[in-house]
């Protein structure tokens, strides 16, 4: 049977704790790829970087990669199953019958010993309980053709409408307050030419992490 192998995937990912252009940067020396090689492998597409590895080798390429700030993932190979040697085929003559149909004996329970002894004279009937008794003479039932809710009828109340008055229509209900446009002083204050920088950018340098410990050599 064969060892079985695995595959190194990569879709443009870097880790979280590691800068993407520095990561990309590590991606290019690791590999010798040029900027517009690297920018093509990060476009999120999923690409195998090693075909086949051993399991020893496919973990260091992933640790190695890890530490430079690469995402990766490492997949297990399908292992093919190997077909026999025709030296260990066998070809019987035709109408040979290769499998003989095994027919499962005939077991006898041996019953005599069982007796089954009901006396039906002898059966009784299982005592049924009573149902309890409920007190009802205390419920009396009215025959009378009154009804047995009486309805109240509900006065109406009465609203004096005589203070209201009814405005013309359109007629503006609340008056609004006008509020003064505040006075800020705009003396002192002055405008750059049109175009001119106004916050200073710093350049930040790009920091330089050393891979030199790292090896590719997996083969």
């Amino acid at each position: 049977m064969s060892e079985q192998t695995f595959k190194i995937t990569f879709k443009g990912k870097t880790s979280r704790d590691v800068d993407p252009a520095q990561a990309r940067s590590n991606f290019a020396k690791l590999f010798k790829l040029s900027a517009e090689k690297v920018a093509v492998m990060f476009d999120g597409k999923e690409r195998t970087l090693k075909k086949s590895l051993t399991l020893d080798k496919a973990n260091h390429l992933r640790a190695v990669l890890k530490k430079a700030g690469i995402r990766v993932s490492m997949i297990k190979n399908e292992v093919a199953a190997e077909p026999a040697a025709a030296e260990d085929w066998e070809l019987n003559d035709p109408g040979t019958r290769i499998l003989t149909p095994v027919k499962a004996p005939e077991r006898h329970i041996e019953t005599s010993h069982i007796k089954v002894d009901v006396d039906f004279d002898n059966l009784e009937d299982k005592p049924q309980e009573d149902p309890p008794e409920v007190d009802i003479n205390h419920i009396e039932i009215d025959d009378s053709e009154e009804p047995i809710i009486v309805t109240k009828e509900v006065e109406l109340p009465e609203f004096d409408f005589s203070k209201l008055k009814v405005e013309a229509a359109g007629s503006i209900i609340v008056k609004h307050k006008k509020v003064l446009t505040p006075d800020i002083p705009t003396d002192d204050l002055t405008l750059d030419e049109a175009g001119k920088q106004i916050v200073d950018k710093k350049q930040i340098e790009e920091p330089e992490i050393d891979i030199s410990g790292i090896s590719l050599n997996v083969e």
